[in-house]
């Protein structure tokens, strides 16, 4: 076993050098390219941003974190920013990091929670509204961004989950743009909270819109809405999020196998009984525990991890959601 993964640490080498190669074969390649000046600055600034960010966080690679999404215009008084600032300082001392867009409101209050060790700020270059928090400003995890779309990437990607308040139009966005990429797989299963202070109406009503209303036409599936939590108690938002870390830790595909990473493995009858229960989800056979076959990770290669497998149908990601809470009962 130790020869096996000595061969893929050196495979994985290999594959680190290889990308430099095929970087640096685009970059002289580009020049041949007839494009424009727009998009050369686009290209140059957006390589820029992401070299970056992958500089800022490459530390903490290790280190959970949670994004916070909310309106910039909410006061400090707002029910809202008092949560959001309660839900932060739990999450930081129970060892999660939290990321904002480094903005006021909701943000700052995250930030605030946080403290600026415990937090990054993701800022978007805005004309208005969009100025880096108190918390945050003149910090080295503070990150400022040109383009939403490389903030998006970032905020997604480097997310262990996110947990969005009351917002406008941009965090509807990055509501939707998490959903879809979480119903097609684009992001690995990561738990989504809503929450709004009690007797507010903001994600009842958004729910009923974009959930009732969907599925009545058969827009979406009953699964899609396993993707999504609302709460408007902090404390259940927290327990939500540490809930689905209880004993699953990570997920990864190889070759056709969805290979899924647990602390504990649930008893041999046990996984009988679930692969029963989620054959739907399963193309063929069954799931089961994997010992061989299992790609280099440097990230899992001290942990005491399990792996289970099966062949996924690469589809059915709000049903994924309720396989994996099944396995933290254990």
């Amino acid at each position: 076993m130790q020869h096996s993964f000595s061969i893929k640490k050196n495979k994985l080498a290999s594959t680190r050098k290889r990308l430099y190669e095929s970087i640096e074969t685009f970059t002289k390649n580009l020049q041949t390219y007839p494009i424009t000046l727009l998009d050369l600055k686009i290209i140059d600034a957006s390589i820029k941003e992401l070299c970056y960010t992958a500089k800022v966080f490459a530390p903490y690679h290790h280190r959970r974190k949670v994004t916070v999404f909310g309106s910039a215009r909410s006061a400090a008084s707002d029910p809202s920013s008092k949560q959001a600032k309660k839900f932060a300082e739990e999450m930081v001392r129970l060892g999660y990091m939290i990321m904002t867009g480094g903005g006021p409101g909701i943000m700052q209050a995250a930030q605030e929670g946080a403290g600026s060790t415990g937090s990054f700020g993701l800022n978007i270059q805005l004309p208005f509204e969009q100025q880096p928090n108190r918390i945050i400003q003149g910090d080295a995890k503070l990150v400022n961004y040109k383009y939403f779309f490389t903030r998006k990437l970032t905020m997604v990607k480097e997310s262990d989950a996110l947990v969005l308040f009351p917002g406008g139009f941009g965090t509807q966005d990055e509501l939707f743009e998490t959903l879809t990429l979480l119903k097609t797989g684009k992001t690995t299963p990561t738990p989504v909270v809503c929450i709004d202070k009690k007797g507010d109406t903001y994600w009842k009503e958004w729910k009923k819109f974009n959930f009732d209303s969907l599925l009545r036409r058969k827009l979406i599936s009953k699964d899609d809405t396993h993707l999504i939590h609302f709460t408007s108690d902090v404390n259940d938002a927290i327990a939500h999020i540490t809930y689905f870390y209880k004993n699953y830790h990570s997920i990864r595909f190889h070759h056709n196998w969805l290979l899924i990473r647990l602390w504990r493995l649930p008893p041999t009858d046990d996984l009988k009984k679930i692969s029963r229960e989620f054959k739907d989800i399963i193309r063929k056979g069954t799931i089961e525990v994997a010992t061989d076959d299992l790609p280099y990770d440097p990230d899992i290669e001290d942990l005491a991890i399990k792996t289970l497998r099966f062949n996924f149908d690469q589809q059915s990601f709000g049903k994924l959601r309720l396989l994996i809470n099944t396995f933290n009962r254990y």
